[in-house]
């Protein structure tokens, strides 16, 4: 019975990899757009958003290593990993916000 529990939670826990997976996914785009915006502003503006967008890339990198970490993980603690993923999808979350809103001013 005990290998039925061990089944129920790699099945929980590749479900929120793959969860986390769409959100790097998804942060990836965003990143992308945002980069592509930056092609058609002017000169000026186009060196801060650059170095802006540059400084996203370690975060999403750093997300997506505590995702691999999670998926690697092999107790039954991923849970508290994961957390951490969530905390570390935020983070990325609000600076791409911040990014983009400083973008659209």
């Amino acid at each position: 019975m005990w290998w039925l529990t061990c089944l129920l939670f790699e099945m929980e826990k590749e479900k929120a990899v793959a969860k986390l997976h769409k959100r790097i996914n998804k942060i990836s785009r965003k990143i992308d757009n945002l980069a592509l915006q930056t092609h058609l502003a002017e000169a000026e503006a186009k060196t801060a958003f650059n170095e802006r967008i540059a400084s996203l890339e370690p975060q999403k990198n750093n997300f997506r290593d505590e995702v691999h970490h999670l998926k690697h993980h092999t107790s039954t603690l991923w849970q508290d990993l994961y957390e951490g993923c969530n905390t570390a999808w935020f983070d990325m979350k609000m600076a791409l916000r911040n990014a983009t809103d400083d973008f659209k001013s």
